[in-house]
């Protein structure tokens, strides 16, 4: 069987699309320069605000542009889809209903992760955007899996988490944007966590280059191998 082409739907943000494109490569098996996978990259951040749309329940213009993302994915030639954003997977139900190819589910698959790793004692902290966290996205995967997801940090923390995250979607890892994940990391910690989940790409591209003392779990990585995995099964 040949290698399936990958399609992307990124710009949400950029960075991180730009980073899963890294990581796809260098967990990709090559020999050489042509065993390297195809991958289609959207990067589209016209796309709405997920966290918006989520938190004021005006849905349907992120269904739509999101929809018509993977679309022309799919039409480009895209035979499995990932989304390197965590937040989107709220509308994952929705996207698949869009095309006829699969469509990566990146939380699932980073709860299954934890389940192997971690255990089923292990309190998993979560570093999320509101929308992420007031979804229940993550809770209810790790559950799923029979997990226990905690978070979010205190309010006050959160907002400065969420702060960060926009500054990091806007200008990139900064010291600043380190600094308030850590602060959230510790009011985490104080809570019980012993391990944490980065369930937010932007968190993913701060802690890839700040190592946080606790055991952690990058999404964007676990993507990245779902994707490999997929794209090269039976080749």
């Amino acid at each position: 069987m040949k290698q399936k082409t990958i399609g992307v739907l990124g710009g949400m943000g950029p960075e991180s699309t730009a980073e899963l494109l890294v990581s796809i490569t260098r967990c990709t098996p090559a020999a050489r320069e042509q065993d390297h996978l195809r991958v289609l990259i959207d990067s589209n951040p016209k796309i709405p605000n997920r966290t918006e749309a989520l938190l004021s329940g005006r849905l349907g213009p992120v269904i739509e542009a999101m929809a018509e993302t993977a679309l022309a994915l799919e039409r480009a030639g895209a035979e499995i889809i990932g989304i390197p954003c965590n937040t989107a997977h709220a509308f994952l139900g929705d996207v698949r209903k869009a095309v006829g190819v699969p469509v990566v589910d990146m939380v699932d698959e980073t709860a299954r992760r934890a389940s192997e790793l971690f255990g089923p004692t292990t309190a998993i902290g979560l570093l999320a955007t509101d929308g992420t966290l007031r979804s229940r996205l993550y809770h209810e995967a790790l559950e799923r899996h029979g997990l226990a997801g905690i978070g979010p940090p205190t309010a006050g923390v959160q907002n400065a988490v969420m702060d960060a995250l926009d500054a990091v979607k806007l200008h990139g890892v900064s010291e600043d944007a380190y600094l308030a994940l850590a602060i959230g990391v510790r009011d985490l910690v104080g809570q019980g966590v012993t391990a944490l989940i980065a369930g937010c790409t932007e968190v993913s591209l701060v802690l890839r280059r700040h190592q946080p003392e606790l055991p952690w779990l990058d999404p964007l990585q676990v993507l990245a191998e779902a994707l490999v995995r997929e794209a090269t099964a039976g080749a």
